[in-house]
C-alpha cells in the first residue's frame, strides 16, 4: 500500500522539462503523499515519463522499493495496492521463462506487462492503481482495479499531464487550485460525492474503476474499460439452489479472506455490529484455527446509545474468541474537524468519514493491515432503500401519478410529527419515474434543496442527476432489483464508500482490505436472482443463510445500522458554533444563499426539520475551502 505520482507527456506531446526541474516536482509530489507510505521514497525519470513513490512496506520488506525496474531498465512501475493472486501469476510467468529478484507483488506487474502488455490488468486480482512505463516505446500504461478501491487521479491543463493517488500531490507543485466546476460542486452537495470520475476541479478527473489508459509517446491518450460488474446474464450461472448458493458464498468468502491474510506486518480487522464485518472476522478465525494463530479486531462507538455498537461487538468477540480493542468517539476535540478536512483534498461530504478515520487510527495502534466488510451491502442488498424501492414500485401501480403528486403536496414536512405523517418524500417519489425516484432516495440534498442553497450566479443551475442518468442508461441488468445493485456498485460504492475508506485508512498509514469486493464474489452475486438477496421485508438473505452457522441466529437478526455519528444531536450541540462559523465564512459568502443558511440553522435548532445533511455539507465545504480551495 503506497502513494504514487508522476509526470507524463502532455496532450501536445511536448517535453517534460529539464531533468532537475522534473525530479524536483516529483519529489514534492512524493513528499505530499508521505502519510500513504512512511517507509520509503523513490523518484525515477525517463525521457517521456517521471515517477514518484511513497512506500508502506507490507511484503518483502527488504526488496520492494519503488519505482521498480526490470534488470535491463526498459520497464519501470509505481504501484499502490496489493495483487492477491501474485503467487499464481508468478508461477505462470516463471513457466514462460521470466526470472524474479524479489518476493513482492510489484515485480509481477513488470514481468506481467512484458508478457501481456495492456491486457495486464485483466490478469490481476486485488486492489491496485499502477503506472508502467516502457522506455523503448515511450508509452505509459495507467490502470485501476475493477471496483475502484485504489484511487488514480489524472491532471491535464496548460500542456501538463500528471497522475497521483491524491489531489494534494497537484497542490504540492502549484497545479491546483484550478478552475472550479460549478456543476460538479452542485452534484457534490446533492450526492456527497461527484460521479463519473469528475472532481470539483475542471483540470482533474479520476480514472474510472475497471479502466486503463495508455499514454503514447506523442501525448495521445487512449482510455477503455477492461471490467465491469457482470450483470448481463440472469439467473444462477452455476445451477445451484439457495442453500447450495449459501455454501458457495461461504467458501468464496473464506478463500477471499485467506488470500488477504498475507503480510509480513501485524494484521487484524474492523468489527462493527453488522453482518459483513462479522462474517469476515469469522472467516479469519477459521483460517487462524488452521494456522494456529489468533485474530485481533478493533471497534469504535459513541456515548450516545443509539449509535454505539461496542456491546454487540464485544459479545461477538467473546463468541469467536478474538482479541477486541474498543475506543469511544466524542465530538469537539480540538483540531479534529480540521484533520478531517486535511485528508479530504477531493471533498467528500459523508459524515461517516469521521468515525472511519477514528477506527483507522485506533486500528493502526495495533496493526498495519486490517480487513473490513465493505462491499457486502451493494452485492447482496443490505440497504433499506432497496426494500423501499421495491415497495414503491408496487404502490406506484395502484394509483395514477397525479394522485400521488397531489398527496405529496398536501403532506406537511415537519420532523416533530408522528412518523406515519412524515411521508412527504415517499409520496413524492411515487409520482416519479422509478429511476428518478431512486436518485432522490440516495441523495443527501434534493435538487430543489441544492437550488435553494447555492447562489445561481456562482454555481450555475446544472442538474445534479445528469451523471446518474448516464450511468443508469448504461446498465446491463434487466431485473429492476438487480439494476439498483449494479447502479450502486458503479456510483455510491467507488464514489463514496471506497473513497472514504481509502482516504481515512491511508491518513493513518493503515492498509485496509475488503474480501467482499473480490471480483469473484461480486461476479457470483451479480449472476444470482435478486430475490435471493433481498425482498420487501428483508435484506442480505443469502449472507444470513451462509453465515448463521458461525455467527448465530440472534446476530443475523439484529437490525442493520450504518457506521454513522450522532450528527443530528452534535449539530444542535457541540458543533453548533462551528456551523455558525461556516455560515459566515468565505465559501458561504461566495457561493451560498444567506437566507437559506439562516433558515436551515433555525429549523434544525428548534427540531422543526432535520437539516443535518445540509449543515454538515456547509461545514465541510467551508473547511475544505479554507484548506484546499483558496490556494
Amino acid at each position: 500500500m503506497c502513494g504514487i505520482a508522476g509526470i507524463l507527456p502532455g496532450p501536445d506531446g511536448g517535453p517534460l522539462g529539464t531533468g532537475r526541474e522534473v525530479e524536483g516536482l516529483c519529489r514534492a509530489m512524493a513528499t505530499s503523499l508521505a502519510h500513504r507510505g512512511p517507509d520509503g521514497e523513490g523518484v525515477l525519470r525517463f525521457p517521456r515519463a517521471a515517477f514518484a513513490h511513497r512506500r508502506l512496506a507490507i511484503l518483502d520488506l527488504e526488496h520492494g522499493h519503488q519505482p521498480m525496474t526490470t534488470p535491463d531498465g526498459r520497464l519501470a512501475v509505481v504501484f499502490n495496492g496489493e495483487i492477491y493472486n501474485h503467487k499464481e501469476l508468478r508461477a505462470r510467468l516463471e513457466a514462460k521463462g521470466r526470472r524474479f529478484r524479489t518476493r513482492c507483488d510489484t515485480e509481477v506487474l513488470l514481468h506481467g506487462y512484458a508478457e501481456w502488455g495492456v491486457r495486464l490488468p485483466e490478469f490481476c486480482r486485488g486492489m491496485f492503481a499502477f503506472a508502467v512505463h516502457d522506455l523503448e516505446s515511450g508509452e505509459t500504461l495507467l490502470a485501476r482495479d475493477p471496483l475502484g478501491k485504489k484511487p488514480l487521479y489524472l491532471y491535464e491543463a496548460g500542456g501538463r499531464r500528471g497522475f497521483a493517488s491524491e489531489l494534494r500531490a497537484f497542490h504540492a507543485v502549484s497545479w491546483l487550485p484550478g478552475t472550479l466546476d460549478p456543476g460538479a460542486l452542485r452534484e457534490l452537495a446533492a450526492l456527497r460525492y461527484v460521479s463519473r470520475g469528475r472532481t470539483v476541479w475542471k483540470e482533474v478527473r479520476s480514472l474510472l474503476p475497471g479502466s486503463l489508459a495508455l499514454v503514447r509517446q506523442d501525448g495521445a491518450l487512449e482510455e477503455r474499460r477492461y471490467w465491469r460488474p457482470p450483470f448481463d446474464g440472469s439467473g444462477n450461472p452455476e445451477g445451484l439452489d439457495f442453500e447450495e448458493a449459501a455454501g458457495r458464498l461461504r467458501d468464496l468468502t473464506d478463500a477471499a479472506v485467506e488470500r488477504r491474510l498475507e503480510a509480513e506486518v501485524p494484521l487484524g480487522a474492523f468489527l462493527s455490529g453488522g453482518i459483513d464485518s462479522a462474517a469476515v472476522v469469522a472467516s479469519m478465525v477459521e483460517a487462524a484455527r488452521g494456522a494456529g494463530g489468533g485474530v485481533t479486531a478493533v471497534t469504535v462507538g459513541f456515548a450516545e446509545g443509539d449509535h454505539d455498537e461496542r456491546r454487540a461487538a464485544r459479545g461477538l468477540a467473546a463468541r469467536l474468541g478474538i482479541d477486541l480493542h474498543e475506543e469511544c468517539c466524542r465530538p469537539g476535540s480540538e483540531g479534529e474537524l480540521e484533520a478531517l478536512a486535511e485528508l479530504l483534498d477531493d471533498p467528500l461530504l459523508d459524515s461517516s468519514c469521521w468515525p472511519t478515520l477514528l477506527v483507522s487510527r485506533a486500528a493502526r495502534r495495533h496493526v498495519t493491515v486490517a480487513l473490513s466488510g465493505d462491499g457486502g451491502d451493494e452485492s447482496f442488498g443490505g440497504y433499506r432503500r432497496y426494500r423501499f424501492d421495491r415497495l414503491e414500485r408496487t404502490w406506484r401501480r395502484r394509483l395514477p401519478r397525479r394522485v400521488w403528486a397531489f398527496l405529496a403536496r398536501a403532506c406537511p414536512k415537519a420532523d416533530f410529527l408522528p412518523r406515519p405523517l412524515r411521508a412527504k418524500r415517499s409520496l413524492a417519489n411515487l409520482a416519479l419515474d422509478p429511476a428518478e425516484a431512486y436518485f432522490r432516495s440516495v441523495s443527501s440534498l434534493l435538487p430543489e434543496e441544492v437550488d435553494a442553497l447555492f447562489e445561481p450566479e456562482a454555481a450555475g443551475d446544472a442538474d445534479p442527476y445528469e451523471g446518474f442518468r448516464e450511468i443508469w442508461e448504461d446498465g446491463l441488468a434487466e431485473d429492476p432489483d438487480n439494476r439498483l445493485l449494479e447502479f450502486d456498485l458503479r456510483t455510491w460504492l467507488p464514489g463514496d464508500i471506497l473513497a472514504k475508506v481509502d482516504r481515512c485508512s491511508m491518513a493513518a498509514s493503515l492498509e485496509l482490505r475488503c474480501p467482499f469486493l473480490d471480483p469473484e464474489i461480486v461476479g457470483f452475486a451479480a449472476g444470482l436472482p435478486a430475490s435471493w438477496k433481498f425482498d420487501s421485508r428483508e435484506g442480505k438473505k443469502l449472507p444470513k443463510e451462509a453465515f448463521e452457522p458461525r455467527l448465530g441466529r440472534a446476530w443475523m437478526r439484529r437490525p442493520k445500522r450504518g457506521f454513522s455519528i450522532p450528527l443530528k444531536a452534535w449539530l444542535r450541540g457541540p458543533l453548533a458554533g462551528r456551523v455558525l462559523e461556516a455560515c459566515r465564512g468565505e465559501f458561504a459568502a461566495r457561493f451560498l444563499r444567506r437566507k437559506t443558511l439562516d433558515l436551515w440553522r433555525r429549523q434544525h435548532a428548534r427540531g422543526v426539520r432535520d437539516r443535518s445533511e445540509g449543515l454538515w455539507a456547509v461545514l465541510m465545504l467551508h473547511l475544505w475551502w479554507e484548506r484546499w480551495g483558496r490556494g
